[in-house]
């Protein structure tokens, strides 16, 4: 829509009619956009921006076609503390689809330990100096989920220069994009100061709501414990129930069908889940968020959180799982009786769906990726990209949830659970922000609410699809400021 909106002390004063352009005033300026449609900033729900601003500034092998082509990028590859780090391999885009091994680093670098991690992160590929530092002893295969962390043990951690430079490229790159808030997932207490001294000199072009780092009794260890603040909030902690589809880590209820011979892995027990749980409830914190992508992983975090919800002090806290990307029938229900987010990227679908349909088999297809079902059962839905894993476009989710067109292809995939244009904008801005916040002060255009907007050069709910596809972010504003151009 074309409005002119009044913005006075970061938040919506006035939202007036227009008919030819959006007009935005602050106590200090105003910026006129000719043909320019406002929506509220949008929201992108589960990202890392650490691992974006890695691969802003580290060695990319995202677009990588084979693995020769990663070989020899890594073979000129400069070092960063001593090392060779890299990521985003996917041996789904080489034409012979087969695991690395350390054997293939070796032949190509072994002056310096390598390490090169998996598009989806749950999987490391090293060199045998690198595993050698690790304490590994020989090994052929990569390393899956639990295994990396003798290897993230050794990696020369940024220093905190190093780190700010990630942050801005990330969260400047997000502003880019339109996003004007992050939840950022898996965060490690070292990337904290450099991020809240950004936040607080006002260099932080978004906001950021922080998920510590879980699995493994970290935040515990750092003592970090709930704090709020405009542009960063340590909102919630982070958990993983199993791994990822790709590497047959996602814990599956039947084998999977081009492994009979495994299920995937369990990460976490009932119990376990439970018992952090509840340790997170009595610090304090008020959004607890679990990585759980095979059905038998969410029946095991639903499980769990059937008993959260008995607790006296157990009916306020925010209930996430993420990426819910195989849900049986049963527990989409449970989902909603129990009043559990469903934190989803739809851009994943675009690029697993033919991974998935190796993984699943065509009979279980129906329960893969059920954004439609989810909304129809009264589920609320929050969508993010899951960056760097996936490019960090909203509109590229948007395009993702109504066409549900995989990459490469010119077909829709599992049509049924395409979803509306207004439901997906929503799900990437009122929706995504309920998923970490109660207070509702964002993700739609009213007066009181925060001056979080973005300005497309069209209407997204009325153009055509090829139209949808080629929008552009033309100004991003972040509590009222433009952070987006800078």
């Amino acid at each position: 829509m074309f409005a002119e909106i009044h913005i006075e002390r970061g938040r919506i004063r006035a939202v007036l009619p227009n008919t030819e352009a959006t007009v935005i005033r602050n106590e200090t300026e105003t910026w006129t956009v000719p043909g320019g449609h406002v929506l509220p900033g949008f929201v992108d729900n589960h990202a890392h921006i650490v691992g974006l601003g890695r691969r802003l500034t580290l060695l990319s092998l995202h677009d990588a076609t084979s693995l020769e082509d990663c070989l020899d990028r890594i073979r000129t590859a400069s070092t960063l503390g001593g090392w060779v780090q890299a990521m985003g391999w996917n041996q789904e885009l080489w034409g012979v689809p087969t695991l690395p091994t350390t054997a293939d680093l070796d032949r190509v670098r072994s002056d310096v330990p390598v390490m090169a991690t998996r598009v989806d992160g749950h999987a490391m590929w090293c060199n045998s100096a690198a595993l050698a530092l690790a304490g590994i002893s020989a090994r052929e295969s990569v390393l899956i989920d639990d295994d990396m962390t003798p290897v993230w043990s050794v990696v020369p951690k940024p220093t905190a220069e190093e780190l700010e430079v990630m942050i801005l490229a990330a969260t400047e790159e997000c502003a880019r994009v339109g996003i004007t808030e992050v939840h950022d997932m898996d965060v490690d207490v070292d990337w904290l100061e450099p991020m809240r001294l950004l936040a607080e000199s006002g260099r932080l072009p978004v906001r950021v709501q922080s998920f510590v780092r879980a699995h493994n009794g970290q935040w515990r260890d750092w003592g970090l414990l709930p704090a709020g603040g405009e542009f960063l909030r340590i909102c919630g902690v982070k958990l993983y129930a199993d791994g990822a589809l790709g590497s047959r880590g996602a814990l599956l209820r039947h084998p999977y069908a081009d492994a009979p011979d495994t299920y995937g892995l369990e990460l976490l027990s009932i119990e376990s889940i439970v018992q952090e749980c509840r340790l997170a409830l009595d610090a304090g914190w008020w959004s607890i968020a679990i990585h759980a992508i095979g059905d038998a992983a969410v029946r095991n975090v639903l499980d769990a959180y059937t008993v959260v919800r008995s607790w006296p002090d157990g009916g306020d806290v925010l209930l996430r799982i993420e990426h819910a990307q195989h849900v049986s029938p049963d527990d989409v229900l449970r989902m909603h009786d129990l009043h559990v987010f469903a934190c989803v990227q739809p851009t994943h679908c675009l690029s697993d769906a033919p991974m998935a349909e190796r993984r699943l088999g065509q009979e279980r297809l129906a329960d893969a990726y059920r954004w439609q079902s989810l909304i129809s059962a009264g589920v609320r839905l929050g969508a993010g990209s899951d960056f760097p894993i996936e490019p960090p476009s909203p509109l590229a989710g948007i395009d993702a949830f109504v066409r549900r067109m995989p990459y490469g292809s010119s077909s829709t995939w599992c049509g049924d659970e395409r979803i509306s244009r207004l439901d997906a904008i929503r799900a990437f801005t009122s929706w995504a922000h309920a998923t970490a916040d109660m207070d509702h002060r964002r993700g739609t255009i009213a007066v009181g609410m925060d001056a979080d907007l973005v300005i497309l050069d069209r209407d997204i709910l009325t153009c055509s699809d090829e139209e949808l596809r080629d929008t552009c972010v033309l100004a991003t504003f972040t509590a009222g400021k433009r952070r987006y151009p800078a």
